[in-house]
């Protein structure tokens, strides 16, 4: 059998000998269909019958078939301008996690939203005119935060997480703008643009936790001194005004001398040292941890900070001075014995000033920003998390593995602890902080469309933002539902003895206008007049009237008449 296109009809070409019969030519739309014996009817019919419903389910034979399912309509365009397409041009799609979320039409005119409601407020009846005042105050400071923050240019949303290999994720968080609308004091206190991640180059090789952030302090404080301004709060101006005269007094240094000292970037960095293992005691017993360090690291344009503490330990004679081209540092030596390594220490070096646990931690990191030493950029933990990761941002946050392994060998140990006096609890917060070791590596930077953050970790988002709120809730729910239960229990109890009271005091007057003894006992009949009606424990319990000369009584324990 043969298919065909016949102006459009569909058509099939039968053997010359159909069933045996003679041929008889059939011709349709003028061509030649085929040929069937005049007197044979029955077997015309049923030819017809056929071939209608075969060019039903072939219609379009010689064509691409398409399913009426998996027909496509046309394309739905949203009426409403939205960001979905500068957002998602920033994401990974095909990952188990991929969210977009405008937020144009929440933030958009934000400030108007809220002023909005103040009529609302201020209308209310019984308002006093000076809580009536506080209210216009209130709307104020809220409108006037939300237009200078820039949050209403917040367009849009994004986030993204891709396996990139078996137990390592990709993840993408975006917190999008149209390119100039970056007004505001959110966009300018976390920096400007992109820049090297100096920050990097003087962490240990054995740094466990290391975060640093662009945070421009001269920019918050300006914020500060125009919404308080602007908001008429006089404690609050007062409070302000006041700060900077308390801090030079305190610290014997100029305020815009500080601000202006500042270089507006601010690192935390914590070390775990696995080749020297320390004792701490916990619960009556002691878990081997790797040494732990401190750094606090600020970028400084001068050395106004360092100076004033120089001049402060200048009284103490144990103080330990080091002045060398490129190094100040002063280490106050601790005579009472510590866990760890403990000889606090600041120093200035590098363009930035340095707290530390240990002098031995400062000069590890600097010895790693001149090349001496290897530090946390060589090492095969992070040169795997940064594969992929931009070498300029604003901010960077690295997790070893190392620094959750050792919480969570602190978190087992107290746990054990835990369980011998209260197993209950301990199950609980197994149950809760049970998980294997994480790690990441992110770096976030500012763009002209927002605030960009990308990051390799061995969780994904689907994990970071779903599941905690799943153990919220439960959480929640888990103390919420003993409390309830509690509160429940209080309010009958209350509830009952003030029952007890009324029963009490009825049987007080039908003793005094009956003149009964004390050791009358009355009936329900007898001081029912002295009720407004009969009172039932709420938690099912029975009372018992007594005598008149002792205190009524319920069947249920806890609840007695004081």
């Amino acid at each position: 059998m043969q298919c065909c296109n016949l102006n459009k009809v569909f058509c099939f070409t039968f053997p010359q000998k159909l069933f045996g019969l003679a041929r008889k030519k059939v011709h349709l739309n003028g061509n030649k269909l085929f040929t069937m014996k005049k007197n044979y009817p029955f077997v015309y019919v049923p030819m017809l019958v056929l071939l209608g419903l075969l060019a039903i389910f072939n219609y379009g034979c010689g064509k691409k078939e398409t399913s009426l399912t998996g027909q496509k309509g046309p394309a739905v365009i949203s009426v409403e301008k939205t960001s979905f397409t500068e957002v998602t041009s920033q994401l990974d799609p095909g990952g188990n996690f991929y969210l977009y979320l405008g937020t144009a039409q929440w933030l958009d005119g934000l400030s108007a939203k809220v002023s909005a409601w103040r009529h609302t407020f201020v209308s209310m009846p019984n308002l006093k005119p000076e809580d009536a005042t506080n209210l216009n105050k209130v709307f104020d400071v809220v409108t006037g935060v939300i237009k200078d923050s820039g949050i209403e240019n917040v367009s849009g949303v994004g986030m993204s997480s891709v396996e990139i290999e078996k137990g390592m994720f990709r993840n993408k968080a975006l917190l999008h703008h149209y390119p100039g609308k970056d007004t505001g004091f959110l966009w300018q206190l976390a920096g400007k643009e992109p820049h090297p991640l100096t920050g990097l180059d003087f962490l240990p090789a054995d740094t466990a936790l290391a975060v640093f952030s662009d945070m421009d302090l001269p920019v918050l404080w300006t914020v500060a001194q125009k919404e308080v301004a602007q908001a008429d709060l006089p404690q609050a101006q007062q409070w302000l005004d006041k700060l900077p005269a308390e801090f030079e007094q305190k610290t014997q240094v100029k305020w815009n001398a500080f601000l202006n000292s500042l270089g507006g970037e601010f690192g935390l960095v914590i070390t775990l040292d696995p080749s020297n293992n320390i004792p701490v005691p916990l619960a009556g017993a002691a878990v081997q941890i790797p040494s732990p360090g401190l750094l606090l690291a600020v970028k400084v344009n001068d050395d106004t900070v360092f100076n004033r503490i120089d001049t402060a330990l200048k009284a103490n004679s144990q103080v330990i001075s080091v002045d060398k081209p490129g190094l100040r540092m002063r280490t106050m030596p601790v005579p009472v014995p510590f866990v760890g390594e403990l000889r606090p220490s600041t120093a200035s070096s590098v363009g930035y000033l340095f707290i530390a646990t240990s002098d031995a931690l400062i000069d590890e990191a600097l010895a790693v920003k001149s090349g001496q030493r290897p530090g946390l950029k060589s090492t095969d933990e992070f040169k795997h998390l940064a594969q992929g990761l931009p070498d300029r941002g604003n901010k960077f946050c690295y997790l070893s593995q190392r620094f959750t392994e050792t919480l969570i060998r602190v978190q087992q140990q107290a746990m054990s602890a835990k369980a011998k006096t209260d197993p209950q609890t301990a199950n609980w917060m197994q149950s809760v902080m049970h998980g294997r070791p994480g790690f990441a590596y992110s770096v976030g930077m500012n763009t002209p469309e927002g605030c960009l953050t990308i990051g390799n970790g061995s969780q994904s988002y689907a994990n970071a933002v779903l599941l905690p709120s799943v153990a919220v809730v439960g959480a929640l729910s888990a103390i919420a539902i003993p409390n309830f239960i509690k509160a429940r229990t209080v309010s009958q109890e209350n509830a009952c003895i003030n029952n007890l009271r009324q029963i009490d005091g009825a049987k007080q007057q039908w003793a005094l206008e009956k003149g009964k003894q004390a050791t009358d006992v009355p009936t329900w009949d007898d001081i029912q007049p002295y009720l407004y009606k009969i009172p039932h424990c709420p938690a099912g319990g029975s009372y018992t009237i007594n005598a008149a000369g002792e205190k009524p009584t319920c069947s249920i324990p806890g609840h007695i008449l004081p």
